[in-house]
């Protein structure tokens, strides 16, 4: 084939020639780290999170058919799927490693500047300073407590003068409308 070939072609083609998957991941591992990266806030989550996202993406190769639409929004639900089930790990492992006291080794500075680099970072945190701008206040106060400051949701409430369970509630749809503000911009 002369010229460039589309993503969907690429995709079509790794089936038999891993070299088409490699230019594939090329293209579209940039976007799929800042998606992941968006979401944890973890570089190291994130490049995982790639990895585990090509490696499903090169299993299911076979799969893959035009109509089903672009490769990019399949290798996107490939992703959601796969931040699905780092989530669901991560409040296991949270709870163990809390139980057990374990100290989790963090990534060099360098390491964690080049991930940021390549997401842009930096227009991440404009639109998560947006996203909190669109809170009322006792929602922005809500989210600080819980997430800045780290405090128990039984703190929280104490603070904002309501229950625990209000707490929780308040600070979940706080975090839901930042998110789909965020969305909505991504």
């Amino acid at each position: 084939m002369t010229g460039r070939q589309s993503d969907a072609e690429l995709l079509i083609a790794s089936r038999d020639d891993p070299t088409a998957f490699a230019e594939l991941y090329e293209r579209s591992s940039e976007s799929i780290l800042g998606y992941f990266y968006r979401r944890t806030w973890d570089p190291r989550a994130s490049a995982d999170l790639v990895a585990e996202t090509f490696a499903a993406a090169w299993l299911r190769r076979g799969t893959y058919r035009e109509r089903d639409g672009s490769p990019n929004a399949w290798l996107f639900g490939i992703a959601k799927r796969e931040l699905g089930r780092y989530r669901r790990r991560r409040k296991i492992e949270f709870r163990a490693v809390k139980h057990l006291g374990v100290e989790v080794p963090q990534l060099g500075n360098d390491s964690i500047e080049r991930i940021e680099e390549m997401v842009d970072a930096q227009a991440f945190r404009g639109e998560l300073e947006d996203a909190l701008k669109r809170l009322s206040a006792s929602e922005r106060n809500a989210v600080q407590l819980r997430v800045i400051d780290d405090r128990s949701f039984k703190e929280v409430g104490e603070e904002l003068g309501c229950s625990e369970g209000a707490a929780r509630v308040r600070v979940h749809r706080a975090l839901k409308k930042m998110a789909d503000a965020m969305e909505d911009r991504a």
